[in-house]
């Protein structure tokens, strides 16, 4: 079984060789079954992604989140791929993508501008879910990532409980000590359940923080952890040290604001490392392939189904205190907006200096579609340069407002995996999420999104799934804690070097930001306002990011 993270490598006969690099835990004959079936193997137990080569062509299959990403170019009539877009950017010649970088900051609801782009022009990512054959630039699905609509919760149900049972068991069979977090909610503890009665004990862990614990996840966590003799449970509890935004990781490949809150995950891993931990299970990607962004409110009033988003509209009012009138006409009005209306109104603002940094309210950050600008601290040469990209995309009415937004998220959520994984590794610890295996995902969104979010019950997917296999004191919980307060912490406590950080920033000199504005939403984070976190961490990120590689980078 070859389920730790890296590089394997298979001749399939013929002349073909496969190399599959991430977690595959299929067994090598496993693998030479599926063969060049990219659905059937990318169906296999795992997340990775994988590099088919024939003696007539090679195709590069990358896994459903991308946590173990492919990237392409070409020099001359020469392909160049590899798994770090730094090594080849340096094949190509190193240039940044301006328009990329700015979307990052100012349009996260444009997979357009993100999924699929880097931050160096002319190497592009391989899009999770697909295969690519070079030479002919032929693209398909290498895992179906589309809602069935006649699919129900039972059917779809019955499916996750297997492939993540099996995902589960393959870990806890391959490694010699395995372990899990445990932080009180549904995904970690969850996954703790499923891999105790694999072992004789599973040590699992829940993170406090110093002057910022949520009490009610330690309660919870503290109730669970009592309720299988095989646990061993402990609770870590963290410092000052591990607040964010400082002893951020460096050697990013490319700029992501993980990167900057790793305290918490470096504070369990060298606890687990001290132990003998070998393989940890992380709940990451949970929270997104078990729900669904609020953008499938407009789907509903696109298709017409007014009954169903009226329902819905009037439960997530009720958790969020919201009108649901606002909601129900939001999403109405959206849907009557056409694609292309809505970017161009989008690059007008921007044209005009329109965003805002202001906190918006609930119903327009999360009932979206394109999004709008989500700050004012882009320089006018960023701003008209991704102004410009948006009117030029060509209109494309084929994805859904959700699904466009899951492609984003899933981009997200692979790349903030892959700087978990990599901070374990600096301390000896293989880092899993099963919840982002290929498979899993798959039958995931294989659901449509009104069904996987049931406001009046807390991921109704999982429920029905593990029913029976997870006590029901863990499955029934309704509340998740919230650690917005680190944020302020870390802000206070590394103001001086955040400040100095934009004071003089590189990304000012490529025409990128306005450090002035940045500087006056640090200061109103250090005094505990509310602050839009988002495009504060990514404009950190990619300033983190660019001083580690200007050097030999030439102008945007």
């Amino acid at each position: 079984m070859g389920g730790s993270a890296g590089r394997r490598e298979l001749t399939l006969g013929r002349g073909v060789t496969i190399v599959l690099i991430g977690q595959c835990l299929a067994s090598d004959a496993e693998v030479r079954t599926a063969g060049e079936d990219f659905r059937r193997l990318m169906s296999l137990p795992g997340a990775f992604s994988a590099i088919v080569a024939g003696e007539q062509s090679t195709t590069l299959v990358s896994d459903a989140s991308g946590q173990f990403p492919l990237y392409l170019s070409s020099a001359g009539d020469r392909a160049v791929f590899g798994v770090r877009a730094a090594e080849v950017a340096e094949q190509v010649g190193k240039r940044l993508d301006l328009v990329h970088l700015a979307a990052q900051i100012a349009a996260p609801q444009v997979p357009e501008l993100l999924v699929g782009r880097t931050a160096f022009r002319d190497v592009r990512q391989l899009e999770p879910g697909t295969a690519f054959r070079i030479g002919t630039g032929y693209t398909a699905p290498a895992t179906p990532l589309t809602a069935q609509e006649n699919k129900s919760l039972d059917d779809c149900a019955e499916e996750l409980r297997e492939c993540l049972r099996a995902a589960v068991s393959a870990r806890a069979s391959g490694s010699t000590a395995l372990s899990s977090d445990f932080s009180g909610g549904l995904d970690s503890t969850s996954l703790a359940f499923l891999a105790a009665p694999e072992l004789d004990t599973l040590s699992v862990v829940t993170y406090v923080q110093e002057g910022a614990s949520v009490e009610d996840d330690l309660r919870r966590a503290e109730l669970c952890g009592r309720l299988d003799p095989r646990f061993r449970h402990s609770v870590v509890q963290a410092t000052g040290e591990h607040l964010p935004y400082q002893n951020w990781s460096a050697g990013a490949d490319l700029p992501h604001p993980s990167g900057l809150a790793m305290g918490p995950t470096r504070a369990r891993m060298s606890v687990l490392a001290t132990g003998g931990g070998a393989t940890h299970l992380v709940g990451e990607g949970g929270d997104l392939v078990l729900g669904a962004p609020l953008g499938y409110f407009v789907d509903l009033a696109q298709r017409g189904d007014l009954v169903t988003l009226w329902r819905h509209c009037s439960a997530w009012a009720r958790l969020r205190h919201r009108s649901p009138l606002s909601l129900f006409r939001r999403s109405v009005r959206l849907a009557a907006v056409n694609r292309r209306q809505g970017l161009t109104t989008f690059a007008r603002q921007l044209e005009r200096h329109h965003g805002s940094t202001d906190v918006v309210s609930w119903e327009e950050r999360n009932i979206t579609s394109w999004g709008s600008p989500s700050c004012d601290w882009l320089a006018p040469q960023a701003r008209q340069a991704l102004a410009g990209h948006l009117l030029a995309l060509t209109e494309d009415n084929r994805m859904s407002a959700c699904d466009r937004a899951m492609l984003v998220q899933l981009d997200y959520v692979g790349a903030t995996q892959r700087t978990v994984r990599e901070t374990g590794a600096l301390y000896g610890i293989d880092v899993h999420a099963p919840y982002l295996d290929s498979e899993v995902v798959r039958v995931c969104l294989s659901l449509p999104a009104w069904r996987r979010c049931d406001p009046s019950r807390s991921k109704p997917l999982l429920q029905k799934a593990l029913a029976g296999l997870v006590p029901q004191v863990v499955l029934s919980r309704r509340t998740k804690g919230d650690y917005t307060s680190t944020a302020h912490m870390g802000i206070r406590r590394n103001l001086r070097t955040l400040r100095k950080l934009m004071a003089n920033p590189v990304s000012a000199e490529i025409g990128l930001i306005e450090p002035q504005r940045v500087l006056q939403r640090l200061d109103r984070a250090a005094q505990g306002l509310e602050t839009s976190w988002a495009p504060l961490n990514q404009v950190l990120a990619i300033e983190l990011w660019l001083r580690e590689f200007t050097g030999g980078v030439s102008d945007a």
